[in-house]
């Protein structure tokens, strides 16, 4: 699965844009997926602005956006 793939995704699962952040700016209590240089990134930044938790360093596309999808969908259905 590609970003636009992923996007297309959680369109259709309805999962709001305000609980992930894709290679855009920094939020609290936001799922952050960014790409640094040849890498992927993913962390979750908390309420206070903490952005170390749970992070996650992918070097394929496919599996940062597989990541952040399960993810999502976790907290959808919890």
């Amino acid at each position: 699965m590609n970003i636009e793939e992923l996007m297309i995704k959680l369109e259709y699962e309805k999962i709001p844009s305000r609980w992930y952040s894709i290679n855009g700016d920094l939020a609290s209590d936001i799922y952050m997926l960014r790409k640094v240089h040849d890498y992927w990134e993913f962390f979750y930044v908390d309420e206070r602005g903490n952005q170390n938790n749970d992070y996650r360093r992918f070097n394929d596309e496919s599996e940062a956006c597989n990541y952040l999808y399960d993810k999502l969908i976790y907290e959808k259905e919890h």
